[in-house]
C-alpha cells in the first residue's frame, strides 16, 4: 500500500479532526456511530489503523493526556499537511453512489417469497428506519453539546463563532432520506398485505 492512499474514512477522520480536534480514537468512533453512520461506518479497528498511518505520514500529530485515575489519553490533532489533503480530496470527484440495501434485493426477487414473509421483512425495516430517524432527529444536538467548540481543546482551523451550514445541510438530507425510505416500505407492505388475503371469488369456497 502507498504510504499516502488515503480512503474515505481517512478524510471523514481529518475532518472531524480540522472541526472537533484534538480527539481520542474513542471520541472519533463515537461521532462515526453518531453523526457519520447515515454515510459512513467505521470499526474501532479501522480508525486507530488510520491514525497509526496518517501519524506517519505527518497528517496527523498525537500527545498524550494525564488522566489521575485512568491509563493517560492518547489526543489526535490535525496538522498543516493533514489539512492540506483534506482541502486537496474536496478537489476530487467522488465516487458514483450506490445504494447496497438487502431489503430491496429481497423485493425485486419477491415473487420468489411467500408474502407473509415479505411482510414481516418489511415490518423489521420499517421498525429500523423509523429508529434510526428518531436518532438522526436527535444526535445532532447531542454530538454538538458533547464536543462544543471554544472548550480547552482548541481547534485552530476554525473560526468558533461561526456556524458550519453544510453539516446541517447533510443531517437534513440523512433525515429527509429516511422519511422517503419510510413512505416507500409502508407503500410496499401495503401491496404485499393486500396479496395475503383471498380474492373475492374465493370467498366462501369449500
Amino acid at each position: 500500500m502507498e504510504p499516502r492512499e488515503a480512503y474515505p474514512i481517512t478524510y471523514s477522520i481529518l475532518g472531524l479532526l480540522a472541526i472537533w480536534g484534538p480527539l481520542s480514537g474513542y471520541d472519533i468512533k463515537r461521532l462515526f456511530d453518531h453523526m457519520l453512520s447515515s454515510m459512513w461506518g467505521a470499526a474501532q479497528s479501522q480508525i486507530y489503523k488510520e491514525l497509526r498511518r496518517m501519524r506517519e505520514i505527518g497528517w496527523v500529530e498525537m500527545e498524550r493526556e494525564e488522566q489521575e485515575s485512568r491509563p493517560d489519553r492518547k489526543l489526535y490533532s490535525i496538522t498543516a499537511e493533514g489539512l492540506s489533503a483534506l482541502r486537496k480530496w474536496q478537489t476530487q470527484p467522488p465516487e458514483v453512489f450506490q445504494l447496497r440495501d438487502e431489503m430491496l434485493l429481497k423485493m425485486l426477487f419477491g415473487s420468489f417469497a411467500r408474502s407473509a414473509d415479505l411482510a414481516q421483512s418489511l415490518r423489521a425495516s420499517i421498525a429500523e428506519h423509523e429508529t434510526r430517524l428518531l436518532v438522526y432527529r436527535q444526535n445532532t444536538q447531542a454530538i454538538a453539546g458533547a464536543f462544543p467548540r471554544g472548550d480547552k481543546r482548541y481547534n485552530p482551523y476554525s473560526d468558533e463563532n461561526a456556524e458550519d451550514p453544510y453539516f446541517g445541510l447533510v443531517t437534513h438530507f440523512a433525515v429527509e432520506f429516511e422519511k422517503t425510505y419510510l413512505r416507500w416500505l409502508y407503500e410496499a407492505l401495503e401491496l404485499v398485505e393486500s396479496r395475503e388475503k383471498p380474492a373475492p371469488s374465493d370467498m366462501g369456497e369449500s
